[in-house]
């Protein structure tokens, strides 16, 4: 009777430090993710996954680093096998699916996926974002620009990434002064993006604005001075305006590295376009 307590007992303090060993390796796989090694993360939860196959959320941080490695099809083995209880995680899982299937170009399974994500979380915003990401790879802009207006509805602060794509598609429906307001929201969020600073001077050059649309071309040409168009909505507006010599001289700019884009310019001064 002694001896079978004792194995017992030994038996108890085995599970106990196999347990705490997974966990160990779990937690510094965390750490790992936190300072985006993703690489070591993997291998840190792939051992939590082999010292102990019931560690769940081991397979989810698994198929994120998958998905940050840009091994998708790995992420969704990953993803097969963690099988959470909550709407949240539930929610988390199907995004991250999603994930994958869009980058696979898997795109109906990608839709289904984060559709399913909204049914146990109907205010997430990364789910929105990657149905509008899906759409808009597809010319699906009328689809695109309500799940990135959800986006931003439910959850703005980050889907601020979004603002631009969203301005694209307003100026597209000829929604300009929506696209006014969400550009320049954009042009807040990152100042250093030149296709802020393009798309503006679109809207601009669509709503008469024609010297706010020359602002912004010369500050998407200061970002980069080979921002074909820049210099293209740069002479649009100045053609606007009636400003033909400033207009031919954004013309010779763009000519210099970019003859295409040039000659559609100058068919537009000439007035053969």
């Amino acid at each position: 009777m002694k001896k079978n307590i004792f194995l017992f007992g030994l038996l108890l303090i085995s599970v106990a430090a196999f347990s705490q060993t997974a966990k160990e390796s779990y937690d510094n796989g965390i750490t790992l993710k936190n300072d985006q090694k993703y690489e070591e993360a993997l291998a840190a939860f792939k051992k939590t996954i082999s010292l102990d196959a019931s560690y769940s959320y081991a397979y989810f941080q698994s198929a994120w680093c998958c998905n940050e490695l840009e091994k998708y099809e790995d992420a969704l083995t990953f993803l097969d096998k963690f099988n959470p209880d909550n709407d949240d995680d539930l929610a988390s899982k199907y995004v991250e699916i999603g994930y994958a299937n869009y980058k696979l170009e898997n795109e109906d399974e990608a839709i289904n996926a984060y559709n399913e994500a909204l049914r146990y979380h109907p205010n997430y915003g990364v789910a929105y974002r990657g149905l509008g990401n899906v759409y808009y790879d597809n010319d699906e802009y009328e689809d695109a620009q309500t799940n990135f207006e959800n986006a931003i509805l439910y959850d703005e602060e980050n889907s601020k990434s979004s603002y631009y794509t969203l301005g694209w598609l307003y100026n597209e429906n000829e929604e300009y002064a929506k696209a006014e307001s969400v550009l320049k929201k954009a042009i807040d969020y990152d100042p250093e993006d030149t296709r802020n600073y393009e798309e503006l001077a679109y809207t601009f050059m669509k709503l008469g604005k024609y010297n706010d649309g020359i602002t912004q071309a010369k500050k998407a040409i200061v970002l980069n001075p080979k921002s074909s168009l820049g210099y293209y909505y740069l002479g649009s507006c100045y053609m606007g305006l009636n400003q033909k010599d400033n207009a031919m001289d954004a013309y010779n700019k763009l000519k210099a590295f970019d003859e295409e884009e040039a000659e559609t310019l100058l068919k537009e001064i000439e007035g053969t376009n």
